[in-house]
């Protein structure tokens, strides 16, 4: 471990660094390695992915969808690589904004930013929308009842309440937040381990070949198990994104060029071993395998059938921890994004979002504004579910627009200087696999039932994964005035008019309060 003498000459490098990229130091650097790591595997957070999704997974692609699991590893793991490499050279609150606006163009970058934050924004409200979803599991709550506050039923109120909490961890400051969030990642990740290791070597009632088995619902009309495959996937999908945390937490952490980067590559290849496990182990100890296609929890019916309820019950705490803490780093991450666009007045009243609280050393207002933001959705629906499935394809559009910045950096040269972490010659390949393989994602979230758009591919089982707009419910009734739209263009579609007008009024032209030439990197010009 360094000693204080030793921590304080690498953070004055860190600093140095900063202040080659055009940014001031104001940000604590309290955070090492396992704190850094620790924040971008809560954001994965595969306990809270599985636990939300895996009923769609099993009852639309059977235990075959296994396999999307290791494909969607693989194809993050090209994004995860592209994105060390940046975070090395650029260990900055904001990553792939700041990112995209170093090494494309200012627009580009301010739009992948955009899009990035209310994607953040509305993933904090659906992960801490399932904190009562488990909640209920454990004490027996109804969600549907009403709650000790007018007009909110208990799912709304206890999601609320773990809004309140989340931001005021975020508004005191990293060290607060990463020791907590270590914490979770511990119990998450001990708990996942040894619940998989009992089921396969004491619990195992499937065989193998079990993977291989669908679950009998692909037909003509739904264009046979290609695209029951690509819904089923989806519960993959939904996990497997946000460990470029690691990056945007680099103004906080020690040897950030070096450590975000392992950071980054560390969280994604730890959850999908650990995913891996126990998404085998859930499958292989699932003893009707017929009723577990229409369980709204086979996870928990698995453990209940071989443990008993009470390690079910002890499974279902780790599962509150891990969605807790995921909710914690997700509003992190988002915040810090906030944050650096506020800093760079590139988001309305910039000034008091990136502004650093003077005791805390911490984007206090940025947290509190987020914490906002995400409770917004809660007033007009209670409809978690549906509205992760808009921000995990918002998610995917950010990272597609910021490696296509990057690789028109890459075409002109980048890098020209040196970092920790280095891809060489595989950095253009690596790149355009990532494009490859966001591009494919994208169209997979796109696609919608509408048979006059892509005819029978999917059929109706697309409405699992993008459902009209008319799907969203308050206290279980339909909102009748939205329209009749998919659920991600509408999406994509609001945020790209309300981001056009306030680019074009506000924010295009408008220099950045800090913007030197990147000496660090040999980087003549931002943009």
């Amino acid at each position: 471990m360094a000693g204080s003498g030793q921590s304080h000459d690498i953070a004055a490098q860190d600093d140095a660094h900063l202040r080659s990229l055009g940014i001031k130091p104001e940000l604590q650097r309290t955070l090492g390695f396992l704190s850094n790591f620790a924040v971008a595997f809560s954001y994965i957070s595969v306990a809270t992915g599985t636990f939300t999704l895996i009923a769609l997974g099993l009852g639309v692609g059977g235990p075959a969808f296994f396999w999307s699991w290791p494909i969607i590893i693989l194809g993050q793991t090209f994004v995860a690589l592209n994105f060390a490499e940046l975070a090395s050279h650029f260990p900055v609150a904001g990553s792939i904004y700041q990112w995209s606006k170093r090494l494309a163009n200012r627009t580009l970058g301010w739009f992948t930013g955009w899009f990035y934050f209310w994607a953040g924004v509305v993933t904090v409200t659906a992960v801490a929308g399932t904190v009562p979803l488990v909640l209920s599991s454990i004490l027996g709550i109804d969600l549907k009842a009403q709650s000790p506050l007018p007009f909110f039923n208990n799912l709304v109120f206890y999601a609320l309440i773990t809004l309140v909490i989340t931001t005021l961890i975020n508004g005191i400051g990293a060290r607060v937040l990463a020791t907590i969030n270590n914490i979770g990642v511990g119990a998450e990740i001990l708990g996942m381990l040894v619940f998989a290791l009992i089921l396969l070597l004491f619990f195992r009632v499937q065989d193998l070949s079990v993977l291989t088995q669908t679950a009998g619902i692909e037909t003509p009309e739904t264009g046979g198990y290609l695209p029951v495959f690509a819904v089923a996937m989806f519960m993959s999908l939904f996990v497997v994104y946000g460990f470029d945390t690691a990056g945007t937490f680099g103004e906080e952490t020690l040897d950030a060029s070096r450590q975000a980067p392992r950071g980054i590559l560390s969280a994604i290849w730890l959850s999908g071993l650990v995913g891996a496990i126990f998404l085998l182990a859930i499958i292989l100890a699932t003893p009707d395998m017929t009723a577990a296609l229409t369980d709204p929890s086979p996870i928990s019916t698995a453990i209940k059938s071989a443990l008993g309820d009470t390690f079910g019950t002890i499974y279902l705490m780790v599962i509150l921890i891990a969605v807790f803490v995921c909710t914690l780093a997700i509003q992190g991450a988002t915040v810090r994004l906030m944050f650096s666009m506020g800093r760079d007045r590139r988001m309305p009243l910039g000034s008091l979002w990136g502004s650093v609280h003077p005791t805390f050393k911490t984007p206090t207002n940025a947290a509190l504004a987020v914490g906002i933001l995400a409770a917004l959705p809660f007033f007009l629906t209670d409809s978690p579910g549906l509205i992760a499935t808009g921000a995990t394809g918002l998610i995917y559009l950010s990272y597609f627009m910021a490696n296509l910045g990057v690789l028109v950096a890459r075409l002109r040269g980048w890098p020209h200087g040196q970092a920790w972490f280095k891809l060489g010659g595989w950095g253009l390949v690596i790149n355009i696999l990532a494009l490859v393989w966001g591009g494919l994602m994208i169209i997979n979230f796109a696609l919608w039932s509408d048979p006059a758009l892509f005819g029978d591919f999917g059929s109706d089982l697309r409405d699992f994964t993008n459902p009209s707009l008319t799907g969203i419910t308050s206290g279980g009734n339909a909102i009748t005035w939205l329209p009749d739209i998919p659920f991600f263009e509408g999406t994509v579609l609001l945020i790209l008019i309300v981001g056009i007008v306030y680019y074009v009024v506000a924010a295009r032209g408008r220099e950045d309060v800090e913007q030197l030439p990147d000496v660090a990197t040999g980087e003549a010009t931002i943009g």
